[in-house]
C-alpha cells in the first residue's frame, strides 16, 4: 500500500512536469511565431518603403529626364532660330551690296575713302588700308590670273568691270570675282571717250545710260539682289571737263565716284609705260609722292588683256604694302 502511494506522487509530479513543459512549450512556440509575424511584418514594411523609395527615385528620374529632354529640345530650336536669323541677315546683308557678306568684315564706304583721300587724318579710317583696284575687266586671260595671285597671298581687291566686256564666256570669271569676295564696281558701258566725253566734257545722259547699263549687266550674271555702289570714270574724274551733273545723275542712281591715289603706270601710252617689274614698281613708289599723304592708298592697276606686266609685277606691289603694316580692303 505505501508502495502504491509513492507511485501516485510520481505519477501526479510527473503529470505537472509534462503540464509545465507543454505550457512553455507552446509560449515558446507563440512567442517565437510573434517574432516571425513581427519580422515578417518589419521585411514587408522595409522591401514597401524600398518599392516606395525605388519608384520615388525613378519618378524623379523621369521628372528630371523630361526636364533635361525639354531643355535639350528647346536649345535646339533657340540654335536653329539663332542660325535661322544669322541666315536671314547675311542674306539680308547681301542684299543690294557690291560684294558678298563675309567681305563686310574688310569693306569700306567708298565716301569715307574718298574723305580720306581728300582730307587726309579726318576720315573715321584710322588705320593703314590699301584697296587693290583692277579696271577694264572681265576676260578670261588676265583676271583669272589676277584672281589666283589675291587668293594664294590670302587679300581682296575691287574690280571696275566695263558692261561690255561681259559675256557668256567672261561671265564665270565675274561671278569667281564676287564669289571669292572680293567687290564689283561699274567702270562704264562701253569705255568709249568720244561718247562718255565729247569735246573731253561729260555727257550727263551717256554717262546715266551707261550706269545703268552696265549694272543690269552685272546683274544678268550676279542676281537681281546685287547693287554696286561705286563708279570708276574711265580716265578718271579729274582728266574730263563738266561732270557735275554726271556725278548728280550718278547719286541719283546711288552711286558715288572714286579715282586713286597709286599706280602702277599701266594706264600710259605703250611708249611710256613700264617695260620690267622694277620699273613698274619705281613708278609705283613715284606716284605716292604725287598725292598727299593719308591713311588710304587706293592702287590703280588694270587686268585687261595686253596688261601681263601688271600680273607679274601684282604680287611684288602685294608684298610693298604688306611689308609696311598697310590692311587690304574693298570698296563699297
Amino acid at each position: 500500500m505505501r508502495k502504491f502511494r509513492n507511485w501516485h506522487w510520481w505519477l501526479i509530479f510527473l503529470s505537472i512536469l509534462l503540464i509545465v513543459i507543454a505550457f512553455f512549450s507552446v509560449k515558446l512556440y507563440t512567442d517565437r511565431h510573434a517574432a516571425d509575424m513581427a519580422a515578417s511584418k518589419t521585411h514587408a514594411k522595409s522591401v514597401s518603403e524600398h518599392e516606395a523609395a525605388v519608384a520615388s527615385s525613378r519618378r524623379h528620374a523621369a521628372r528630371k529626364a523630361s526636364k533635361r529632354h525639354v531643355a535639350a529640345v528647346s536649345s535646339r530650336r533657340r540654335a536653329a532660330a539663332e542660325a535661322s536669323r544669322k541666315e536671314a541677315q547675311s542674306k539680308a546683308a547681301q542684299v543690294g551690296q557690291n560684294h558678298i557678306a563675309e567681305a563686310n568684315q574688310y569693306a569700306y564706304p567708298v565716301a569715307q575713302v574718298k574723305q580720306e583721300m581728300d582730307a587726309p587724318y579726318t576720315s573715321p579710317i584710322k588705320e593703314n588700308v590699301v584697296f587693290l583696284t583692277f579696271d577694264d575687266g572681265p576676260n578670261t586671260v588676265n583676271s583669272p590670273k589676277v584672281l589666283d595671285i589675291l587668293s594664294q597671298a590670302g587679300v581682296h581687291g575691287t574690280f571696275f568691270v566695263v558692261g561690255k566686256q561681259i559675256s557668256p564666256e567672261t561671265a564665270p570669271v565675274l561671278k569667281a570675282e564676287y564669289d571669292a569676295g572680293h567687290a564689283i564696281g561699274l567702270h562704264s558701258m562701253t569705255h568709249d571717250y568720244s561718247l562718255l566725253y565729247p569735246s573731253r566734257v561729260g555727257a550727263t545722259a551717256v554717262i546715266e545710260n551707261e550706269a545703268k547699263s552696265a549694272q543690269a549687266a552685272v546683274q544678268q550674271v550676279l542676281g537681281s539682289d546685287f547693287r554696286s555702289h561705286i563708279w570708276r570714270y574711265p580716265g578718271g574724274h579729274f582728266s574730263w571737263k563738266g561732270l557735275a551733273a554726271a556725278d548728280v545723275a550718278l547719286s541719283r542712281l546711288g552711286l558715288d565716284w572714286i579715282d586713286w591715289d597709286a599706280a602702277v603706270g599701266d594706264a600710259l601710252s605703250p611708249a611710256q609705260e613700264p617695260k620690267t617689274e622694277d620699273a613698274m614698281l619705281q613708278y609705283h613708289l613715284r606716284s605716292l609722292n604725287v598725292y598727299p599723304a593719308s591713311n588710304v592708298r587706293v592702287v590703280l592697276m588694270h587686268d585687261a588683256l595686253g596688261k601681263d606686266l601688271t600680273v607679274k609685277t601684282l604680287p611684288r606691289i602685294i608684298q610693298y604694302y604688306r611689308d609696311n603694316g598697310y590692311k587690304f580692303g574693298v570698296l563699297e
